[in-house]
């Protein structure tokens, strides 16, 4: 179903007539522009000056930058897309702009200011990054392709060029400043030379130029999407980047020495996926619905209360759906797992031969203590990357991804579904870009007006599930008759033994999973995992030392059993799951026998 939504309809390039909207007083426009800041933040803006630094968006999209200028007191003047969706949703959300369906190709570069209103004073703008986007492009190019940068850059990809048609538009305009995002790769092709092309050709309008890339979830966005900033003021300051206000780490290994160093500089820690959507109500099953509302759960974090402020409808909670087939394959992933957690036989056929090194993020679950990976254009697809939902067996909704994206829930979205997620996908999340924004503002006002501050503060603890799941997650955990367990039972049934299960054969909770009394042997199957197998055991990627800790406690229990069955006469073996029903049938059926008869 194609959403439809009121609101100014984006102007040909032809026209010359502004959106109705446009046509107010300023006092009007003044209160307008009040209104476009969150509630917890609007008296920080309440002498704003009554000529607010004014904005262009070049390849606008769904309005992920202008989101973020707007919040930051900017006015937003213009927004420029090719796309028709993009172009409705931009329209809809940001009424007061001239909004142009059109590619930057197809525009003089000297007609900008007009279109505008006469004043431009910040372009922006995240020419499409595809071409220098390392996501999927090894698989598609081969692994004979060049080395380093050269394999994932497609040369001849005419998106490539379209930071200078951007460059032109700021040489005709003249702004006070200019933002351009993209991805890493624009400065790492060609050892480099690319961005120092793009700087140089900044440089040479006259402009300070400096570039950075920054990671979002150091700014609070709950997101691990590492993006470059070109950032140009007019003049000989360069611009004064905004300061890390996060910190944390993913990695499995190191997430203990994240912390320490986190705790050391006195960041805060890092904003989790769960935190962003924790509120939202789960599908059970069901597609969801364009609109709905947000349920009786009432516990809610900072940032989903910041979200979803002066919003009473919760709109685009629907997911795309799956097969049978990939529910299936995501019920065997753990949370913070991958395809590397499927049994090889139940992998797709495009999974054969792939080593466990490659594309290590297909069929992820996010981890909820963790921000989640880059939200990009086929986040509703979770074998295309880490998109599952860390409960659910099921893709991202639409309104999920905008909350990783920080749009606030007032942000409606045009189009079809997958069209939803696309503009989504492609945007820039409006937290990161109201941060960039205030800084720029700042520093082109001089100081003149208050600063925009929101600092999103994660939860005390920063992850602690419904006490519903919790008990839902450990009601699956088996304790007996695993499917090792029952294997080898069935196996040294065939083999005309008989023997107790669970048996306690100590005094306290501890109980042997295959006994034989009579001839005092005890059989131990135990769980690569939860025992620390030496050939399988691997670090976990949450909370890596408290499970390192829960597992090395295990493992002395376990001695500790062996001691005090040993003690009483008992003979002790001990398995992995991994090994042969078959072979374990045999040993054990070899010590029966040698015990049938007591000793001499």
């Amino acid at each position: 179903m194609r959403r439809r939504l009121g609101g100014v309809p984006p102007l040909s390039l032809g026209s010359r007539r502004r959106p109705p909207s446009r046509c107010v007083t300023e006092p009007t426009l003044r209160r307008e522009h009040r209104r476009c800041h969150f509630p917890r933040v609007v008296s920080n803006h309440v002498n704003c000056p009554d000529a607010p630094l004014r904005v262009a968006d070049l390849f606008c999209g769904a309005g992920g930058l202008s989101q973020g200028f707007k919040e930051a007191g900017f006015e937003i003047a213009l927004g420029l897309d090719r796309d028709k969706d993009s172009c409705e949703t931009f329209a809809h959300n940001h009424p007061g702009a001239v909004v142009i369906r059109k590619s930057i190709t197809d525009v003089p570069p000297q007609d900008f200011l007009q279109l505008a209103g006469g004043r431009i004073d910040v372009i922006v703008g995240g020419p499409s990054c595809q071409g220098f986007s390392t996501a999927g492009r090894l698989g598609r190019l081969g692994r004979d392709a060049e080395p380093d940068a050269e394999r994932w850059v497609r040369p001849d990809d005419i998106r490539n060029d379209l930071w200078r048609h951007m460059l032109k538009v700021v040489e005709a305009v003249k702004p006070k400043a200019f933002l351009l995002e993209n991805v890493p790769g624009l400065v790492y092709w060609k050892q480099g030379s690319l961005g120092e092309t793009v700087l140089q050709a900044f440089k040479d309008l006259g402009y300070a130029v400096d570039l950075k890339i920054l990671l979002a979830a150091d700014f609070g966005v709950p997101q691990r999407r590492r993006r470059l900033f070109v950032v140009g003021v007019l003049g000989d300051a360069k611009f004064n980047w905004p300061v890390e206000t996060h910190m944390g780490g993913w990695r499995r290994d190191t997430l203990h020495l994240w912390e320490a160093r986190r705790v050391q500089s006195g960041k805060l820690p890092h904003i989790s996926c769960w935190e962003a959507i924790r509120d939202l109500p789960p599908l059970g099953g069901e597609a969801g619905s364009s609109e709905s509302t947000y349920g009786r759960r009432t516990s809610t974090s900072p940032i989903a209360t910041w979200l979803r402020r002066r919003s009473r409808v919760l709109r685009d909670h629907e997911v795309a759906p799956l097969s049978d087939d990939h529910r299936q394959l995501l019920e065997l992933v753990p949370r913070g797992g991958t395809w590397r957690d499927i049994p090889p036989h139940l992998l797709p056929d495009r999974f054969r031969g792939m080593r466990r090194t490659d594309s290590t993020n297909l069929y992820g679950r996010l981890d909820p203590s963790l921000p989640a990976y880059t939200i990009n254009t086929q986040f509703d697809n979770p074998s295309t990357g880490c998109y599952t939902h860390p409960f659910e067996d099921r893709a991202l909704t639409v309104r999920e991804g905008a909350r990783l994206q920080t749009f606030p829930d007032t942000y409606e979205f045009v189009g079809k579904l997958t069209s939803r997620y696309r503009q989504i996908g492609n945007a820039v999340p409006p937290l990161l870009a109201a941060t960039l924004a205030d800084a720029l503002a700042d520093q082109l006002l001089d100081g003149a007006r208050p600063p925009w501050r929101v600092t999103i503060k994660p939860m005390q603890p920063a992850y602690k599930p419904p006490t519903d799941q919790t008990r839902a997650r450990m009601r699956r955990q088996r304790r007996v008759d695993t499917g090792p367990e029952v294997a080898v039972r069935k196996a040294l049934h065939a083999r005309g033994l008989r023997f107790r299960k669970g048996y306690a054969a100590l005094a306290d909770r501890r109980s042997v999973d295959i006994a034989f009394p009579n001839q005092q042997v005890a059989v131990f199957i135990d769980g690569c995992f939860w025992h620390g197998c030496p050939q399988h055991e691997r670090a976990t990627k949450s909370n890596t030392v408290w499970w390192a800790d829960k597992i090395a406690a295990n493992k002395r229990r376990d001695a500790k059993t062996v001691r005090d069955l040993e003690a009483q006469g008992w003979a002790v073996l001990r398995f992995w799951e991994h090994e042969q029903p078959e072979h374990v049938a045999d040993v054990v059926a070899q010590t029966i026998a040698r015990h049938r008869e007591p000793a001499a």
